[in-house]
Parts: structure tokens; sequence; C-alpha cells
């Protein structure tokens, strides 16, 4: 009986398991034990093959009783092990075992497996060499470092691995992606597109595939291609949430319908691309895009000659760069904000007394403290409809408490909101108007001017302090 599959790539041969053989050296293979143990063994199998793995486990552990550290009977309760969600079990199986068969690539390999499921990626990768290094033919563990030398920011070995892996086995569809993946890092954009157009033609479902041809051709202005990519990502079995956004984000400039504008952005993609960006985040919005919303934001409170407030909340708080405007004007400063990269970024500076990690509208809804400024430095350019937002900080805001915030300016003739190209929102003065007025305040000052820089030109923004009646 062979091992069931393990965690492989598509298109990729599996590790090979041996059967079940009595070896004549082998003290414990007396014939009653090894028939014992070849019997668990397919049992095993067949409980496996049927989706049962907790009874697949147990046999195989059963098995491993009557003949103890069997490289094939091993390789089967690691896997099973796995796909249980247990591999932190499976590594230190695999690592009794491999005490006394140091030269068996097939547990090296399921052991690169297990440890990438507990994102010890230098520690999976150097399982999956070894198992190389055993025999240099295994095209699947070739595959396997390759990715993880991409993950691990190895670009030019992971392109090498990935080439190779290519070479051996040219129509295997994830291959040629990982290989236009790696090409990407390395600034090789066009030769990327051929990489993933060869993975594409192999196997039309690669819904990674497409996505990230769509950024490529989103990245050049070809939209109407990137919202075609999109669109087909969706129809394998894409992210719905986030392929919509970015499809309705697309499809005005496209020159064609895009379906219902999304709410707001997915959450997992607003907390996917601050989680990448925390580090980099303030250098890059502040040089080099001249970003200065939240200074503008405090220099209205003083024109408003309101200096002081007791407590204030910073809505989206990022890395905190509300905080040093704000230090002048507050006594206490709490923050939430979606991202645990951006949060960790604004715990260092010791500026806020409490930080939250949540949904900002979730937050407002829940929370039991109260505010006398509540602040929003360009978070709503990814939130889209405002409602709950103004009915949350309504609930949170003490009477005559500051509502301060900056938006990217949407022509009032356009509409109350849109989603545009840059995959970011816009919303009219009249939609902020009317919003303010259903909710309960009054709008001390709502003016135009730049956000920021992109692409050298200056970003339309409106800047607004309402006060609650």
């Amino acid at each position: 009986m062979s091992a069931p599959e393990s965690p492989t790539s598509p298109g990729l041969p599996a590790p090979r398991a041996p059967q079940l053989r009595p070896h004549n050296n082998d003290p414990y293979a007396t014939q009653p034990a090894f028939e014992r143990a070849r019997r668990l063994f397919a049992e095993g199998n067949a409980a496996f093959g049927g989706g049962r793995l907790e009874e697949a486990a147990s046999l195989f552990q059963e098995s491993l009783q009557a003949l103890p550290r069997r490289p094939s009977t091993v390789a089967n309760l690691a896997v099973t092990l796995h796909r249980l969600g247990r591999p932190q079990d499976a590594v230190k199986l695999l690592d009794e075992t491999l005490q006394s068969h140091p030269d068996d690539a097939a547990l090296w390999s399921l052991r690169g497996t297990a440890l990438e499921a507990l994102d010890r990626l230098s520690e999976a990768l150097a399982s999956h060499e070894r198992a190389l290094a055993t025999d240099a033919q295994r095209i699947a563990d070739r595959f396997h470092a390759g990715r993880l030398m991409l993950r691990l920011g190895r670009s030019e070995h992971a392109l090498a691995a990935l080439q190779a892996v290519c070479a051996a086995s040219p129509d295997v569809a994830e291959a040629h992606y990982r290989r236009g993946q790696a090409l990407m890092t390395l600034q090789r954009a066009d030769e990327a597109l051929t990489a993933w157009d060869r993975a594409l033609a192999l196997d039309p479902t690669l819904v990674d595939a497409w996505a990230d041809r769509g950024a490529w051709m989103q990245e050049r202005g070809r939209m109407t291609e990137a919202v075609r990519c999109f669109e087909q990502a969706r129809a394998q079995g894409g992210d719905a949430a986030l392929l919509d956004y970015q499809i309705a984000g697309l499809s005005s400039a496209a020159g064609h319908a895009g379906g219902a504008m999304p709410a707001s952005a997915p959450r997992s993609y607003v907390q996917g691309l601050f989680d990448r960006y925390a580090d980099d985040f303030d250098e890059h919005l502040v040089e080099h895009l001249g970003y200065r919303a939240p200074q503008e934001l405090a220099a209205g409170l003083a024109r408003l000659a309101r200096t002081h407030f007791r407590h204030a909340l910073d809505l989206g708080c990022g890395t905190g760069l509300c905080a040093a405007p704000l230090g002048a004007f507050v006594t206490r400063l709490d923050g939430v904000d979606l991202s645990a990269g951006m949060l960790a970024r604004a715990q260092a500076l010791g500026r806020y007394d409490r930080l939250e990690h949540a949904d900002v509208v979730e937050h407002l809804a829940a929370t039991p403290w109260r505010h006398d400024l509540v602040v929003a430095a360009d978070l709503f350019i990814y939130v889209g409809r405002l409602e709950a937002v103004f009915a949350g900080v309504r609930r949170v805001l003490e009477p005559a408490g500051v509502f301060c915030f900056s938006v990217e300016h949407l022509d009032d003739a356009l509409g109350d909101c849109a989603l545009l190209p840059s995959l970011r929102y816009a919303h009219s003065a009249a939609y902020l108007r009317r919003l303010a007025r259903e909710h309960g305040f009054v709008v001390a000052a709502l003016e135009e001017r730049a956000l920021r820089r992109d692409e050298r030109a200056p970003v339309r923004g409106l800047y607004a302090w309402l006060v609650a009646a």
C-alpha cells in the first residue's frame, strides 16, 4: 500500500512512499507484528481515503506501535496530522524518525511542508534542500524551495530554482506562475507577463495568475484588460469581495459599467495593504507625497478657537501621524486601526493612551468611552458610504464635541461618493453637508485644498470640522 498523497502543487509529483515490507535485520519485524502493522496500515489508508482523518491517525499510530519508526507509516501519519491542522505534531514525529533515517528524502520533504504551515520558512527551505541533497531529481521539492526563496526575499535564487522546474516539467502551470512572480520582484515585468500568460495557457483556472496579470495591466493604465483579468479571477473562484471592489474601481476608467459600487473597501484588502507598508508608510507619505492632512486638521481646530480637548479619538490612526499635531490640543489620545502593523508603529511613539485593533465602525458602535474630539485623517478614502461612521461618531461624541476629517473631493454633480480607478473613494461636499444635518452636526468649516501629491499632481481634498449640536 502506498501512502496518502503529501501536500504538493498541481501537476507536480508527490513524494513516493515505500510499501510496507519486513526487513530481515529489523528485530521488531516478527511475522505477527508485521502482519498486524500491515493490516493497520491498510486500514489507515482506507480511512484517510474516506476522509476519516482522526480514525486514520489512530490506525497509523497503532501500526507504529507494532513496527516503530517505519518511514512509510510515519509519512502517512505526518500527512494526516497536517491535514488535521496539527503541523507541529507532524514536525515532532518527523524529527524523531529522521534521527534514525537521516537520508529519507520523502520525510525531509514532508517536514518542509509542515514547517511552512507553521510559518517557519527558513527551516522549511532547509528541509526541502536536504531532500534535494539526497535526490536532486525531486522536482516537487525544487518547486517548493523556489516558492520559499521567493517568500524569503531571495528572488534571484528563487528564479533559478523555478526555471529549473519549468525546464524539467514545462507543462506545470503553477511553476510558470511562480517564475513570473520572481521575475516581477526583479523588475523584469515584461518577462513576468510572458510567464503568467504561459501559466494561464496551461491552466486557465489559476486565480492568482489572473489577479497578478490584472494588477500588471492596471499599473500600465490598460484598464479594459485589467478588468477582464479580474473578472476571470472572480469566475475561477477568487475572493469575490476584493475582485468586485477592483472591478468597480477600474470599470469607469475602462469605459463600461462594473456593477454596484461596494459600500467600503474589503477589510482584508485594507488590513493587508497597510500591514505590508507599515515600515515605510511615514517616509513615503510625508516625504514623497507631501501629505499634511493631520497638520491641516489641527490648524483648523485652532481657527475654531478650540485649543483644548479632554479625550480625543483618532480613527484609522495608522502609524500615529496625527499624534504630534494633536499633542498641543488634547489631554488624552486614543487610537483605533485595522492594521496590526500600523498599530505597532503607533505604539512605539508613546503618544497614545490607548490603542485598539479593530474596524472603526465596529469600535464606534461598541466602545463605552466618550470623546470631545474625533479625528479621521484620510481614513474615508477606504470607507465609501459614511452613514454608519457618522452615526457611530455621533454616538461617542459629547455635546459640542468636534468631528474633523479629510476626504478626496468629488464634484457634487457626480453624486455622493465614487470609487476611483486608484481604488480610493471620493466624496462630495453636498453629501458631507447632508450627513452632518441628518446626524446632528453643525458644519463649522468645510474647505477645499490638496491632500497630497499623486504622480506629481495635487490630489483634490475636502477638510471638514463639524460640531455636535
